[in-house]
């Protein structure tokens, strides 16, 4: 039996901490911090007067679709002088007429249009400023929504002499900008419709002169591509497509046998399309892959649990992993064998933040690694002779398989450019949001409360005692009426020409340094994030809902304030 003596503080903070609606769990990503080049909002801003001078007759300014927190002005350095260009984006002032996009450049005291590009399509999808080519230089990335069929097309432009050319272009429906590792170039995550919810997908980068599939770097980026098809899966078990393309996302991220049970799944159910004969294909080229691997240890990466398992390849296919939260500061994940209709475990890893546990002795528990934040341990279960030759095999290599485990990662990991932006601003959002109910700029020494029907007031700081101030200051991320909501949802009120709140903490432990984006749901023009969110520095977390909404001002968060 476990025995752990959780530090009473972090338990008594987490009894009265807020927290977000919660939501079945899925999968994580892993997320690092970005590598692109981003526009200060306040630079943004101070460029829409200017940028308005020079839109076309009939067009407004429009925030591009994608990434979310896109503005209609993003500010990038195209040509290495030092200086930020100007990249405008704009839509006709009706639904029919064009979108477009022009560069401006500033030359002494005066802005110069230097590039000007109508949209192929009807709405701008994407736009954002990476180095795509490896040169060290920002390249502008733009999307043009043809439809939702068609997709969008994605044209890439460089700098050269007093303009931008195009380099190539690209079509897709779905579209990530990642970087891998430490690599300052960044890569495509394409996205092609097959169907409804089936995605033809795959990862490039430039070589030479032209994209091409970044196969080196598929156990990375695939692992995100294998969540999506097991969701599917479980949502529709007996759809022979998910298996399908599950299968091949498996095989993709470097998991063959795993690979080999999803097709295997799949031909057990009625094949049209992909066809049998597709279905047999895959299988074949599956097989090769295992039969390459040989000997070798499986390499299986756990990104929630941040640990690399080497299994033995004798033993792969019939292992399987369950990671879930434990007690308050814990995080197991267990290991099970099933060579047939019974599945028995193994051993589990057990997890823990080193600042939110005071272990006791405990003989059922091996210390086996540690790293900066956590310590590791390993649990065997008893063995359990009867059941055949595998599960026997299984049972000796356990010692084996524990002595291999160990914190990180077995690929290099992977940066989402529109996840980053998503949670940096529901990050500020949060410590707007934390900075408002803690008063503001308040003076020294006791603050001023009044009571009104029974309830203890105390005066909003300097900077945020009108409304006028609230709103400017939480305008940059929530819409106008989320604002609207908390002000009476929080019951602020007027008192003497200043703005007092209800004399409360509201105070959290959600971690948002460390969030990461599990799920998307893309409404046009309003988007749905569910975020996984640690509690402190601990591998223990919230799901967490967010809503952003197209304004006329770029992307807010519509979502009420203090729900996450």
């Amino acid at each position: 039996m476990k025995k752990f003596y959780v530090l009473f503080i972090f338990l008594a903070a987490a009894t009265f901490s807020t927290a977000g609606c919660n939501i079945l769990p899925e999968p994580g990503s892993l997320i690092q911090a970005p590598k692109q080049a981003n526009a200060k909002a306040s630079d943004s801003k101070n460029m829409i007067g200017v940028a308005k001078k020079y839109l076309p007759k009939g067009t407004v300014l429009t925030a591009p679709n994608s990434p979310v927190h896109s503005e209609a002005v993003l500010m990038a350095d195209f040509d290495e002088d030092g200086h930020d260009e100007a990249v405008v984006f704009y839509q006709s002032k009706n639904s029919s007429g064009p979108v477009g996009i022009f560069v401006l450049k500033k030359a002494g005291d005066l802005w110069e249009k230097v590039f000007a590009k109508t949209g192929v399509g009807y709405e701008i999808s994407w736009a954002s400023a990476s180095d795509i080519t490896g040169d060290g230089k920002n390249e502008l990335l733009v999307g043009w929504k043809i439809g939702n069929t068609a997709g969008s097309t994605l044209e890439i432009f460089t700098w050269r002499k007093d303009g931008m050319d195009l380099v190539t272009k690209v079509n897709y429906h779905e579209l990530d900008l990642i970087h891998i590792g430490n690599d300052p170039k960044a890569r495509l995550a394409i996205w092609k419709k097959d169907g409804n919810d089936i995605y033809d997908i795959d990862l490039l980068e430039w070589k030479g002169k032209t994209l091409q599939s970044d196969k080196n770097h598929y156990p990375s980026y695939f692992p995100e591509v294998v969540n999506y098809y097991k969701r599917r899966t479980a949502a529709v078990p007996d759809a022979s497509y998910y298996w399908y393309y599950q299968a091949d996302a498996l095989l993709k991220a470097n998991l063959p046998e795993q690979a080999l049970a999803a097709v295997d799944e799949g031909m057990s159910f009625n094949m049209v399309v992909p066809s049998y004969n597709q279905f047999v294909e895959l299988r074949e080229k599956i097989e090769r892959a295992i039969t390459l691997e040989g000997n070798r240890n499986l390499s299986l990466e756990l990104r929630d649990a941040g640990i690399t398992m080497e299994i033995p390849r004798e033993i792969a296919s019939y292992i399987t992993v369950e990671e879930s939260p434990s007690d308050m500061t814990g995080y197991e994940a267990s290991v099970f064998v099933s060579a047939g209709d019974e599945k028995k475990k193994l051993f589990t890893i057990e997890i823990y933040s080193k600042d939110m546990y005071m272990p006791e002795d405990d003989s059922e528990l091996e210390r086996i690694a540690e790293s900066e934040q956590f310590v590791y341990f390993a649990r065997k279960a008893d063995a359990v002779p009867a059941g055949g030759a595998i599960y026997e095999k299984s049972y000796a290599l356990v010692d084996k398989m524990i002595a291999n485990v160990r914190p990180g990662n077995a690929y290099p990991a992977v940066s989402n450019l529109e996840n980053e932006l998503i949670l940096k601003q529901v990050k500020d959002a949060a410590d707007k949001y934390a900075y408002v109910t803690s008063g503001g700029k308040m003076p020294e020494g006791i603050i001023e409360t009044f009571t009104k029907n029974e309830m203890e007031y105390r005066y909003l700081g300097s900077d945020l005692d009108t409304k006028e101030k609230l709103f400017e200051f939480l305008s940059d991320s929530y819409t106008p009426a989320a604002i609207r909501s908390y002000i009476l949802r929080a019951n602020l009120i007027e008192k003497d020409g200043k703005l007092a709140q209800p004399n409360a903490d509201g105070s959290s432990l959600l971690n948002y340094e460390k969030a990461v984006i599990v799920r998307k749901k893309d409404n046009g023009t309003e988007k749905e994030f569910d975020l996984k969110v640690p509690l402190g520095n601990s591998l223990s977390y919230e799901y967490v809902h967010v809503v952003f909404s197209k304004t006329r001002d770029g992307w807010r968060i519509s979502s009420d304030l203090g729900t996450f």
